[in-house]
Formats: C-alpha cells, sequence, structure tokens
C-alpha cells in the first residue's frame, strides 16, 4: 500500500465510523522512541551507564541492537552478541551484526573518553558466530577530554528528502578521511552511480520478493506504541519516516500480516525506486578481506564519520541489500574497478532540516547479561 492508498484508507475509516477511531487512538502518533534514558543497573557507577547508553545508540540493521554486555567487574567488560537478535536471512554470515558491534565499540570509546576513562579492548572473537566479541577494560586517567557525546545523540539515518547537490570537495574529503583504501565514493551522474542506483533497485525486488526475507523483516517491524515500549528495537512508523494520516493508519491497523502482503511489496520497490533518484551519490565501504578484526574496524571507522556528518547537513541512509546478495556482490569490485571485500552501501547527500533520532532503544537491563 503507497502513500496515497494509506491516506485514502485512513479518511475513508475516519468518515465511516463518525472519527471516532481516530479520535480514541490519538495516542499512537505519540513518539515514545527513547523512554527511560538513563535506566538504574544495580552496582554500576553513573559514569558507566552513561557510556553504556550512549554505546547502544550504534546503528544496526533492522535497528536489532545485536549487541550484549557482560560485567566482569565494574570496570571490566566483555561485549558480545544475542543470536536472537541475529538476522539470519539476509546476514547469515554476520558480517552487519559485527559491523554494528565495531559502532557499538567506537560510541563507547567516545562515551569513555568524555569522561576521562582510557579504553583498552581486545577483540578475541575468532569467527562471525563467537558469543563473546570484544573484552573491555576502563582506567580513569584524569580530566575528560572534548568528545562531544551529542553528536552520538543525535546520529540518526534518513531515508528521504535528500537533495541532489553536489557534496563539495571539502566534505567529501571529510566522509573519506583517512580511508581513502577503505571508502569510495561515487557522485551522481557518473557510471558506477548508474550501477549502484540500478543494482540497488533490482537487489530490493529479489530481496522483497523473498518470502524469507520478507518474514524476517516482518519480526522487526514495530507498528503500534505497545511493540515499541515492549521490544525497545526494531523498524517504526517513525524511522521509516511515515508521517500524517497515514502513520496513523499504519499504526493501529498494520501487523506482520501486513508486511508479507502483495501490495506493501509493491510500496517498498516504488519507495526505492524514487530513493535513489535522490542525494548526492553512493559511498562504499570496503575492507581487505572479512575477518571479525576487519569487520569491527569498518563500523568503528563508519561511526567515526557518522558522528561528524551531521554538522555539514550530510544524511547517511544505508542501502545495504546489493551486498546482501552473494552474487551481486561477487560482481561489485570488478564493475566499479576497487579492491577488497564489499561491506556496506550508504545513500549520501545534503538535507535541509536534520531531524533528531526517533529509533527505539533497548534497555541498559536487557542488553547486559
Amino acid at each position: 500500500m503507497n502513500r496515497r492508498q494509506f491516506i485514502q484508507c485512513g479518511i475513508v475509516t475516519i468518515v465511516a465510523t463518525g472519527g471516532f477511531p481516530m479520535f480514541s487512538s490519538l495516542s499512537q502518533l505519540e513518539t515514545v522512541a527513547r523512554e527511560n534514558l538513563h535506566d538504574n543497573v544495580a552496582g554500576l557507577e553513573a559514569d558507566y551507564i552513561d557510556i553504556l547508553y550512549l554505546a547502544s545508540l550504534a546503528p544496526s540493521g533492522h535497528n536489532a541492537q545485536p549487541w550484549t554486555v557482560k560485567l566482569m567487574n565494574d570496570h571490566h567488560w566483555m561485549i558480545g552478541t544475542d543470536s536472537n537478535r541475529w538476522l539470519p536471512v539476509i546476514d547469515p554470515e554476520n558480517r552487519e551484526a559485527l559491523i554494528s558491534i565495531g559502532a557499538f565499540l567506537e560510541n563507547l570509546v567516545v562515551a569513555a573518553n568524555s569522561k576521562g576513562y582510557h579504553v583498552e579492548y581486545q577483540i578475541i572473537a575468532k569467527n562471525s558466530k563467537d558469543k563473546d566479541i570484544v573484552e573491555i577494560n576502563l582506567y580513569k586517567v584524569g580530566l575528560p577530554d572534548t568528545s562531544d557525546v551529542k553528536n552520538i545523540e543525535l546520529r540518526r539515518t534518513l531515508r528521504n528528502n535528500l537533495l541532489t547537490d553536489d557534496l563539495s570537495r571539502e566534505d567529501i574529503a571529510f566522509m573519506i578521511g583517512k580511508n581513502k583504501d577503505d571508502f569510495h565514493y561515487f557522485p551522481r551522474n557518473t557510471k558506477e552511480e548508474q550501477y549502484l542506483s540500478e543494482g540497488t533497485i533490482l537487489a530490493n525486488k529479489l530481496q522483497t520478493y523473498q518470502d524469507s526475507a520478507q518474514e524476517e523483516l516482518a519480526k522487526w517491524v514495530r507498528w503500534s506504541n505497545k511493540d515499541i515500549r515492549q521490544f525497545g528495537n526494531g523498524l517504526t512508523t517513525e524511522t521509516m519516516e511515515i508521517e500524517g494520516v497515514a502513520r496513523w493508519y499504519v499504526k493501529n491497523f498494520y501487523s506482520k500480516q501486513s508486511v508479507l502482503e502483495q501490495s506493501f511489496r509493491e510500496a517498498t520497490i516504488k519507495k526505492i525506486t524514487e530513493q535513489v533518484t535522490n542525494g548526492s551519490g553512493w559511498l562504499l565501504l570496503t575492507s581487505m578481506d572479512s575477518s571479525v578484526l576487519e569487520l569491527i574496524d569498518i563500523g568503528r571507522k563508519l561511526q567515526r564519520m557518522w558522528l561528524g556528518i551531521r554538522e555539514r547537513q550530510i544524511a547517511i541512509h544505508p542501502m545495504n541489500q546489493l551486498i546482501e546478495d552473494v552474487a551481486m556482490r561477487g560482481k561489485l569490485s570488478s564493475a566499479l574497478g576497487i579492491a577488497g571485500d564489499s561491506q556496506l552501501l550508504l545513500r549520501v547527500g545534503y538535507i535541509k532540516n536534520y531531524p533528531n533520532p526517533v529509533s527505539p532503544r533497548m534497555s541498559l537491563q536487557t542488553i547486559i547479561v
């Protein structure tokens, strides 16, 4: 069902019922993304609670938030992952999950430094399915540094309204930074951009009509505020940027089954096709290989870049379906003339108004095991 159909259905419902269902369920329009932001964790100091909370604001596929934290003692932690929050259909090797753990680690380091802590860590996972991944030790070293944790709190994914203006040389240089071997930018109106845009549309069509992938997506969509409060993760109408009457309608009348319907799949492809026509270009992240060490490193580099682009009014929309398709991923390097393993594909572009984040977050009591 597309936006126009959403609105039409909403209006029909309101008229047919004298408006009562809408007014009795307006509470669904309340944004409940990040309630109980700083949970009290028994025996854990306030600084450590803040550090863990900020670390948990990292991005992840379907906003599944795959990370866990085991408290060996107050300053010695084990960062791991929960198999219940893996995405075995679209991410069978946990490649994206490990990149998310890397982003979590980067947030943790920045947050700890802002409180005057030095972080020593060791990656202990031998393969992508190990439950314990990174061993952490925090040491108080003195005065806090100048790390701006506000950038962690304000980071968000943006799917719509990306402008087609060319990125400035300065902004491209900022995005790539010291990662010239790993970050590859392809601007609009180049053959590489056309290849990535067309490939993204095709990969989304294949994935959207793959029942197992769509069923996995349905598992992570939180239509109602009740579900958001219950799970604290997943994709919401706010993160999907559904607005107005359409948002009210799907919050009140959609279910997991709705994601599997033909109309939803058609609307998804239509939206994807619209989205790839916007933005300044594509940023492809690669690594030497797909080892745990490399994937964690890519996640840290991704988050480091992401934390600085809001100030430049640059939006990021991960569109990784082209890489999630094994056959299409295998052709990327030769098609684009680059080396290394392709890991993440990001649509980037300027945006006029940068809204605040709306993705829900799990409580610290849930991620601490």
